[in-house]
């Protein structure tokens, strides 16, 4: 399989309409002409991928060892909240009641970030947060001094 490599970046205020449909940005849309697959981030927001990067990640799990219980179990967690899903004409994707609930999402105003290969969306009040906890952190010192970056 042919990697692919995606650069989403940015922070972006979208609407999210009372149906839960969120219009993906104009310049990234291209990237979910195969579709997008949909899943719950640890930190509380919504992760969207592509269905290449999706497919990617997938093949990467095949790789884990079917008798090492606890991996499959994290594999089993992986896989069993994604949703696979495409976009509507308009260019919009649809956050069902789960995912919405799980990230805060109500209808106005959510926050989409770029995430190198998927975008984040975030309720305004996660996201405050969220700069907020990495800002206190200096994460700046920790990447730089594991990854030499």
């Amino acid at each position: 399989m042919e990697e692919t490599h995606y650069l989403f970046s940015g922070t972006y205020e979208h609407s999210l309409d009372d149906k839960g449909r969120l219009t993906i940005p104009s310049s990234f849309r291209k990237d979910f002409m195969d579709g997008a697959v949909l899943r719950k981030d640890k930190s509380g927001c919504v992760e969207i991928l592509p269905r290449s990067a999706w497919n990617l990640f997938l093949e990467k799990l095949r790789g884990i060892s079917r008798t090492d219980a606890r991996a499959q179990r994290w594999v089993t967690h992986q896989l069993a909240g994604a949703l696979q899903t495409e976009l509507d004409k308009q260019g919009r994707v649809l956050l069902g009641n789960d995912m919405r609930t799980h990230a805060g999402l109500q209808g106005g105003t959510v926050v989409v970030t770029g995430a190198l290969d998927r975008l984040k969306v975030w309720s305004s009040e996660r996201w405050t947060e969220f700069e907020a906890e990495a800002d206190a952190e200096d994460l700046d010192e920790y990447v730089n001094q594991n990854y030499q970056i």
